[in-house]
């Protein structure tokens, strides 16, 4: 301490500029006469008299019995020592007394509220600001959240408030959630904070958000009992500035609504380790968020097509394909000529809307139904979930409700990758020709008669093609054409061979709940050339070989959050 302390500590126990001055003297200088004090301080002898004299009385000097009289001072230890034992038998009182008083109190106060009253208090100052933060801080049992600027972040830091997190996080398991405008002038100190709440294993979480206004309100909620909000008074915000003015309030409904808007904050925040990475790096992360609305999440949507200049990628399910040759909003991106490549699982049910929309898009089939996303120029990623049962008849194509966006260039590159693998693996429409609706032929011959009597049939009957049956079950189909080239090519006789000898087109026969994939796998799995689909009586689809060949199940991997 120094001697300005002192002298504060001497004004403190009752002494006047001129008494603390006569003091230091002799303190100074030792034992000494009136005379001698008042010539070397320039004092009137008159006044130098009165003031050994108060001196004395108060019990600062001491007079030596030698004529003349001198003067000694009275230790400072002895000083301090009776004022701390004074201080002590005031607290001894006090609390002797403590009963007495709110026994008064009570008598001539009215009875407390039955009902919580909510309260506040206007706090000035950023250092009692900051005293009541680390109190609450101190006092918190459960959680405590806060918001904070990249400035106020650093004047935080300085005022101790996030070393006075470590003791609740680590004793009581308090935990923190902090967000924070993280750059580059609150890099350093954020670095430190992270590596903390990493070697200490604190129950601290910590986000960057932007925040594009210095003077953005900042808050500390504690338990959701009581919060304080903060922001810098007047029109200079800096570390050094102590002209903070803030609000403290225990109202519940207001904390309630203050948490929401963290909450809302804290979802669209980033980790801050990987906003750490991105000032390091200069390599940006992008925006990652959940869009909660339906009508905010097709806004997005409308606002990033708006900006496209290359292309857009898109893998849905087998009823959004229906849904687009309905009500399509692709199409006026696909006339300003951005390219639209779309992939979903065709099957029966949306094989001609998809033919419809092929007129358009790239369209492929990818035998892929639990997910739907959207890569925009490989800069932007959609993710829908699939709706729920409820809402699985909705009219657009794209389940908006918690849509998952980034422009993160991350996760973009993953997600790219991964569509440009299942494209390169889908089945181009083109190689799915199409009869739907097409009976069957009406002429069956059995697979244990001979080519002869299949031709007799056909020409009796007047048709071109028969229904090849095996123990009373359709097996396969063939017509005129591939019967002669069958028999003529290859050197046949037509009264030894049987119709199960012939190359036949077989079929394959769906129920009412299986679709293309069924007869895909059923293809690679038998080794068929070709196949026709037949659902309900009905020819419906023919498949090639080719097509046959495809991987009918694709890896697909989640893209990281």
């Amino acid at each position: 301490m120094s001697e300005k302390d002192i002298t504060k500590f001497l004004q403190v126990l009752g002494l006047s500029k001129r008494e603390i001055q006569v003091y230091m003297f002799l303190a100074k200088s030792g034992v000494q006469s009136t005379s001698f004090v008042a010539k070397r301080l320039k004092m009137e002898r008159v006044q130098a008299y009165r003031t050994f004299k108060k001196l004395q009385e108060k019990g600062f000097i001491e007079a030596t019995l030698e004529r003349p009289t001198r003067f000694t001072i009275v230790p400072f230890e002895a000083l301090v020592d009776s004022y701390i034992n004074a201080k002590k038998n005031e607290v001894i009182n006090l609390n002797d007394q403590k009963q007495n008083l709110l026994t008064a109190w009570q008598s001539i106060s009215a009875p407390e509220s039955e009902y919580p009253v909510a309260k506040f208090s206007i706090i000035t100052g950023k250092k009692k600001i900051h005293s009541k933060m680390l109190t609450m801080i101190e006092e918190a049992k459960e959680e405590v959240i806060v918001l904070t600027t990249a400035l106020g972040l650093i004047q935080e830091d300085i005022a101790g408030i996030f070393d006075a997190a470590v003791a609740p996080s680590q004793e009581r398991n308090v935990q923190f959630q902090v967000i924070a405008d993280i750059s580059l002038e609150n890099l350093k100190v954020v670095e430190r904070i992270d590596r903390n709440i990493a070697e200490e294993k604190l129950n601290i979480k910590l986000r960057h958000l932007n925040m594009t206004s210095k003077f953005f309100p900042r808050f500390l909620i504690k338990d959701q009992e009581e919060a304080i909000l903060y922001a810098p008074f007047g029109n200079e915000a800096s570390v050094l500035n102590l002209e903070d003015e803030g609000l403290w309030i225990n109202d519940k409904m207001f904390i309630s609504v203050l948490r929401s808007f963290f909450d809302q904050m804290w979802q669209t925040g980033v980790e801050a380790t990987r906003r750490i990475d991105e000032l390091k790096s200069g390599i940006p992360i992008g925006e990652t968020v959940v869009i909660k609305g339906a009508e905010d999440a097709w806004e997005k949507v409308t606002e990033v097509l708006e900006s496209a200049k290359k292309d857009v990628v898109i893998i849905t399910s087998s009823q959004s394909i229906n849904r687009l040759a309905e009500d399509d909003p692709l199409i006026e991106y696909f006339k300003k000529g951005l390219k639209i490549r779309i992939m979903a699982s065709i099957d029966l049910d949306n094989l001609e809307p998809a033919k419809k929309l092929s007129a358009h898009y790239e369209i492929k089939h990818v035998p892929i139904s639990y997910l739907t996303m959207m890569v925009v120029d490989d800069k932007h990623l959609f993710m829908f979930k699939m709706p729920p049962i409820s809402d699985f008849g909705a009219e657009s194509a794209f389940y908006l409700a918690d849509t998952f966006y980034s422009s993160d260039p991350s996760q973009i590159e993953r997600v790219s990758e991964m569509l440009s693998d299942i494209w390169k693996r889908g089945i181009e429409i083109s190689e799915i020709s199409s009869q739907a609706g097409t009976k069957l032929p009406a002429v069956e011959i059995s697979t244990t008669e001979t080519v002869a009597k299949l031709v007799d049939s056909m020409l009796q009957n007047g048709v071109t093609s028969v229904l090849i049956m095996e123990q009373r079950r359709p097996v396969g189909v063939i017509n005129d054409r591939d019967l002669l080239k069958e028999i003529v090519d290859k050197h046949k006789d037509p009264v030894k061979t049987l119709a199960k000898d012939l190359d036949y087109t077989p079929l394959i026969l769906l129920k009412a709940n299986e679709s293309m994939v069924t007869a895909m796998r059923v293809m690679r799995e038998k080794g068929m050339k070709r196949a026709a689909m037949v659902k309900n009586g009905q020819l419906v689809g023919m498949l090639t070989e080719e097509a046959a060949k495809r991987r009918t199940e694709l890896p697909v991997e989640a893209p990281v959050s």
